[in-house]
């Protein structure tokens, strides 16, 4: 049924009952629908722009809405809570009540709004569930909700938030877990989901209109098999760290935002012994691993626990294994790198910004390392993130690749970069620069190897990983099998 064209005040007016907005996208407006999920579209419209449509819930009528708010607060006002999974009964009796008549379909989509709004985020809760969204950007109000949808990029959503206080109550809803608010006084809070996404919010006088961003993360976490399928490894250097990971290298992976450098630190992990004791310091939990002995360390703001407080922590917990989520400071990287020639465990590793091993070099010599402790670092392996344009085809898509892996290395009394791998933009492969010097020599006396067994071993590995593509294993199944 086609819905007549609402004004900015009734609009309004239908989200102070529900929370959020949704507008209808004319079917005659979309030239392609490009991806297609049971609540969700991705369409094309004829102009070419791309939006990411919630279909689980059309618009409204007002007597449609006025049921859905009224059903909503007879179940809040309830002392017996109500489940899920009684919402739909919820709305048939309430009807059959109030002697109001309902089609199915209709049945169905009202009791969805009520879910979603008592049990979660509103149509909020569309967005969260969609495993190819990376994140999500409200920004404000009168402003189409974005989301960057995996290769496509940011995406215009048809969710709106009208009303200031209602983007303000989703973030302090959302951050609920952790007793906190926006107010005047505290206009700024970073949170996490239960189901491991991460909130950033800030209001006036910080911002100056309420706007949240909300970082996802991958359900099921990548395997180092993935990494391969996706061209953002090769198998190679698989096989090289496999045998790395194992030994006590310290590595970096470094990166541009959203080049992925925290989801392959976390894959390259299950190359880790599972017997190994593993402490995980970060702001935000974005790094799960399947290891049973591992202890998870998170800053707490209001509290004044910053993160080199919590990387100075780790000396005295016996790690076999330190985690850094990311150095952005001064004070982090001086303790990073304290905890590296304090000689305690096997090895430690972080995630950096940097786009190349020398600008990482340089970055850290400006957060006051000295050049010499650099060499405490084994291996810097560099991720970037772009767009990639064909112009003939009129498609843009983006792209995640290693594109450098370099070990540091001493000589002469200076430190400088051996290129390992390089990527080559032009035929799109990571490509062999140069043998390892440092850590093939921790691999080797790790296990006894000679270079003929060195190098013998580094074929069978790199087999191993190609053999195993396309089998779809989880994280935990990946983790096994390498354990055996």
């Amino acid at each position: 049924m086609k819905q007549e064209k609402k004004t900015l005040e009734e609009r309004k007016e239908i989200e102070r009952k529900l929370g959020f907005t949704l507008r209808n996208f004319q079917e005659e407006k979309k030239r392609k629908i490009l991806e297609e999920r049971n609540t969700t579209q991705l369409v094309q419209d004829s102009e070419g722009e791309l939006f990411y449509l919630i279909t689980g819930i059309p618009e409204l009528s007002s007597d449609e809405i006025e049921t859905a708010k009224e059903i909503v607060e007879e179940i809040q006002k309830r002392e017996s809570k109500v489940k899920r999974e009684e919402i739909y009964k919820e709305v048939k009796n309430y009807c059959e009540r109030e002697w109001i008549k309902l089609e199915e379909k209709q049945n169905q989509y009202i009791a969805r709004i009520i879910e979603s709004i008592v049990f979660g985020f509103g149509a909020m809760d569309f967005l969260l569930k969609d495993n190819s969204i990376e994140e999500i950007s409200v920004i404000g109000t009168k402003n189409n909700v974005f989301v960057f949808k995996k290769n496509f990029g940011w995406v215009k959503t048809n969710l709106f938030y009208l009303l200031e206080e209602n983007v303000i109550n989703l973030a302090n809803k959302m951050s609920k877990t952790i007793g906190r608010r926006l107010t005047l006084q505290n206009p700024k809070l970073n949170s996490v989901l239960p189901s491991g996404e991460r909130i950033n919010a800030i209001i006036e006088p910080v911002a100056l209109q309420p706007t949240i961003t909300i970082r996802k993360f991958k359900e099921n976490p990548f395997t180092p098999i993935e990494l391969i399928e996706n061209k953002t490894f090769s198998s190679e250097i698989i096989a090289f760290l496999w045998l790395a990971l194992q030994t006590d290298t310290s590595i970096v992976i470094a990166g541009n935002t959203g080049s992925g450098k925290t989801t392959s630190l976390n894959a390259l992990f299950s190359f880790v012994d599972k017997k190994e004791r593993i402490i995980i310091t970060e702001e935000t939990p974005e790094i799960f691993l399947p290891h049973e002995h591992k202890i998870k360390l998170a800053t707490a703001e209001n509290l004044g626990i910053e993160m080199q407080e919590l990387i100075i922590n780790t000396l005295r917990m016996r790690p076999d294994r330190v985690i850094v989520g990311e150095i952005r400071e001064k004070k982090e990287a001086k303790a990073f790198i304290d905890t590296l020639l304090a000689g305690q465990g096997k090895a430690s590793y972080a995630t950096f910004h940097a786009l190349s091993g020398k600008e990482f070099l340089t970055r850290m010599k400006n957060l006051g390392i000295e050049e010499m402790d650099l060499t405490a670092i084994d291996l810097i392996l560099i991720q970037k993130r772009w767009n990639s344009i064909d112009l003939n085809k009129g498609i843009k898509r983006e792209e995640r690749h290693l594109i450098e892996a370099s070990e540091i290395i001493e000589t002469q009394g200076k430190i400088k970069l051996n290129v390992l791998f390089e990527f080559d933009f032009k035929k799109r492969k990571l490509k062999k620069k140069n043998e390892s010097v440092k850590v093939k020599e921790k691999i080797k006396q790790c296990f006894n190897f000679s270079e003929k067994e060195y190098k013998n071993t580094m074929k069978k590995r790199k087999k191993l990983a190609e053999k195993m593509k396309g089998r779809n294993l989880s994280l935990e199944k990946f983790f096994e099998k390498v354990s055996e």
